[in-house]
C-alpha cells in the first residue's frame, strides 16, 4: 500500500487542510519561506496527533492535541 502524501491526507477531517503544516511542507513551504513558517512552530502549543509536527495554533494541524 503507498503511503499517503501530506497534501492529500484523508485522515484529516477538517475543511482547512490547506492551513496545515503537513500541507505546507509537502509543497516546500518550510524551505521557500522559513522566516515565516519558523512564525508557526515557534513556540510550539499544540502536537498533530497524526504527523508529530509542532505548532503554536492548533488550527495549523490536523489532529492537535495539547503540548
Amino acid at each position: 500500500m503507498k503511503p499517503e502524501h501530506p497534501k492529500d491526507n484523508h485522515n484529516c477531517k477538517s475543511d482547512e487542510h490547506t492551513k496545515h503544516l503537513c500541507y505546507f511542507v509537502s509543497y516546500g513551504y518550510h524551505v521557500n519561506n522559513p522566516d515565516d513558517y519558523k512564525d508557526l512552530v515557534e513556540e510550539p502549543r499544540f502536537q498533530c496527533h497524526l504527523c508529530g509536527r509542532t505548532a503554536h495554533l492548533a488550527e495549523n494541524l490536523c489532529m492537535p492535541m495539547d503540548l
